[in-house]
């Protein structure tokens, strides 16, 4: 029997299974896709890492344990998967995100830098800022190399004895004496205990999360990127909606998305989907308005957001059978605390206490709400 079985190896599902390992759990783990697949949330060549986080105060522990995890996989991987190219928050003056920032800053003493419009412009001038703005400087903040770190989890974890099935849907999983049975197409294994990642797919394997969970259909875009030493940053615009932008893999391209792009949300949008006009306007118009002297974005792709109820992400046990920990739930911003949740989620299945707080991310909380 193993130790510990994870259904979904996306990020939340790897980071686990890595965690796991390094503490000589016996892991098996599935995913219904073949390996390095574009159908999840996971996928996409770089991820943003901010070492401000204006999303709450409450993320911040979970923050610092994963840069120091971060640090960890590239020791043991051989190779750079963070890049701390610092990193902007812009806002109007005086708006949430930047309150929300600051205070982060100066409740766990991160140093940071608060600009005005015009210095801003002095420093970037290819971002433009009309002066109602303001933008703060993170020198911790970056990015992350994702498709390589999902590969990097992966192999670790195989090295360490993991047993990871790709292109095996799990049919079930039902709980069987002291422990669960997973029956995919092929097998039926037995496992002490379940980690259930399967993002948008979570909640065909725990009840509880059937009115927690919704997913949204995302779009990201590519383009030629700015001139000049530019770094990641994220920007809110007039109308409340929010955009990041950050360096894509390849020099000299970056990529774009825009928060709950166009809000078609349903289990409808699990499956693959195909970009169209309405799609590549939005992202252009974003692009436009806040790195005008760029040309229009030349390469789009889909992803899928699984939210929550407030967008908090839930790491738990799940309230009817605390056997299975759910992790599948991290509303568009998770990635970059891949390595810290899925270290919690083994630390939780193992019956270990987890590194972190995790209070702030209870099924309770979403279910109060």
């Amino acid at each position: 029997m193993h130790d510990i079985g994870v259904v979904g190896l996306g990020a939340m599902g790897l980071a686990s299974a890595w965690a796991a390992s390094r503490v000589g759990a016996r892991i098996t783990g599935f995913d219904q896709f073949a390996q390095t697949h574009r159908q999840g949330s996971s996928h996409g060549e770089t991820r943003m890492i901010r070492g401000l986080y204006s999303e709450g105060r409450v993320y911040m522990p979970l923050l610092d344990r994963s840069y120091s995890l971060w640090a960890r996989l590239e020791e043991e991987s051989g190779e750079t998967l963070l890049k701390r190219l610092g990193g902007l928050d812009i806002a109007a003056k005086g708006s949430p995100l930047l309150e929300e920032s600051l205070a982060c800053a100066d409740a766990y003493d991160r140093a940071c830098i608060l600009m005005d419009a015009a210095t801003a412009n002095e420093c970037w001038p290819a971002l433009h800022l009309p002066d109602h703005c303001a933008a703060i400087k993170s020198g911790e903040s970056g990015v992350l190399m994702s498709d390589r770190a999902n590969i990097a989890m992966a192999r670790l974890a195989q090295e360490s004895g993991a047993d990871l099935n790709w292109e095996t849907p799990v049919q079930s999983v039902t709980r069987d004496g002291d422990g669960f049975v997973i029956r995919t197409d092929q097998d039926e294994v037995r496992v002490r205990r379940v980690i259930n990642a399967a993002g948008p797919w979570a909640e065909q394997f725990s009840s509880d999360l059937q009115t927690i969970l919704t997913v949204e259909r995302q779009v990201i875009a590519y383009f030629d990127g700015p001139e000049g030493d530019v770094p990641p940053f994220q920007r809110e615009l007039h109308d409340g909606r929010r955009v990041y932008l950050l360096p894509a893999a390849n020099p000299g391209r970056w990529k774009l998305g825009l928060y709950h792009h166009r809000q078609q949300c349903g289990q409808e949008h699990c499956g693959a989907s195909d970009v169209d006009d309405e799609d590549r306007r939005i992202l252009t118009d974003c692009l436009k308005a806040v790195l005008p002297d760029c040309a229009p974005p030349d390469r789009f792709e889909v992803c899928r957001f699984t939210n929550t109820v407030d967008g908090r992400f839930v790491v738990d046990p799940a309230p009817d059978d605390p056997g299975m920990v759910l992790i599948a739930a991290c509303s568009g911003h998770g990635y970059k605390f891949a390595p810290a949740i899925g270290e919690a989620a083994a630390a939780l299945a193992l019956d270990l206490p987890p590194p972190v707080d995790l209070s702030p991310f209870t099924l309770a909380h979403q279910t109060k709400l």
